[in-house]
């Protein structure tokens, strides 16, 4: 009787193991930049948890990543990411010059984007409408269409 509890514990343990292992593998996020106008430059994607930073202080995003450009589209990975609040903001870096280009009134001359697909009336739209909910059950899939003036 010893040695079927015993087993029955071995297998308990390695089973608990292997269901927290795959919960941690799921946690990544993947975003698909869409409606790219070329296939010059780079995709700046900047990730936001919590409002911290967003859009404009890309220095406080918990993630940032480079994603290249193939068809006019971009996709990048963050992998390891903890369940929480989270937005996105996307730059089209035509001229990779790590900045997004204005006008002299301000506006935008290359794409950018947000989670949600939402915009802003006058400037970037709020946190609250762009952020969406990441889990640990199942990877999160985003798809972002750039927007151009």
């Amino acid at each position: 009787m010893l040695k079927i509890n015993a087993r029955f514990f071995v297998f308990l343990f390695l089973f608990s193991f292997s269901v927290s292992f795959r919960s941690v593998s799921n946690q990544h996020l993947k975003v698909t930049i869409s409606r790219l106008h070329s296939n010059q430059g780079v995709v700046l994607v900047s990730l936001f948890k919590d409002g911290n930073g967003y859009p404009d202080h890309a220095s406080k995003a918990i993630g940032k990543e480079k994603g290249y450009i193939v068809e006019k589209s971009s996709t990048i990975f963050f992998k390891n990411v903890a369940p929480g609040n989270y937005a996105i903001a996307i730059l089209h870096d035509e001229n990779n010059n790590q900045k997004m280009d204005k006008t002299i009134l301000g506006i935008p001359k290359e794409g950018y984007g947000f989670s949600n697909n939402v915009s802003g009336a006058f400037g970037p739209p709020s946190f609250k409408k762009a952020s969406f909910i990441h889990t640990a059950s199942a990877p999160t899939e985003i798809l972002i269409k750039a927007k151009y003036f």
